[in-house]
């Protein structure tokens, strides 16, 4: 009995609210071509972007939980909960902020 509870709260986990890790609009920003007449702006944006620790914490545990392991590779977001999991999503944001304060001549 307790297994089969412990299996169905496993898969109510998984089941609960899809909201993929990286949003389309955060990636297509990350992609964006550097504006320095927008810098300041698109930096802001970038950082607001940044996932908690808790939203890291999160992808790592959907991640694991079958679940909502096998829903993120049927929605093609597996590999992006391991970037948020693993913090190589925000290091991406601040490579892209760096390479904005680079090319813009910013401190």
């Amino acid at each position: 009995m307790k297994m089969l509870l412990v299996s169905l709260f496993i898969f109510v986990a998984g089941c609960a609210t899809y909201t993929s890790p990286i949003t389309d609009k955060a990636k297509a920003d990350l992609e964006r071509p550097i504006d320095c007449s927008t810098a300041e702006a698109d930096i802001k944006m970038l950082e607001s972007e940044k996932a908690s620790t808790t939203e890291q914490t999160k992808a790592g545990v959907k991640m694991i939980i079958p679940a909502a392991a096998a829903r993120g590779i049927l929605h093609g977001d597996y590999l992006d909960r391991g970037m948020v999991a693993t913090g190589e999503y925000n290091q991406a944001i601040d490579d892209k902020i760096s390479k904005i304060k680079s090319e813009c001549g910013m401190q």
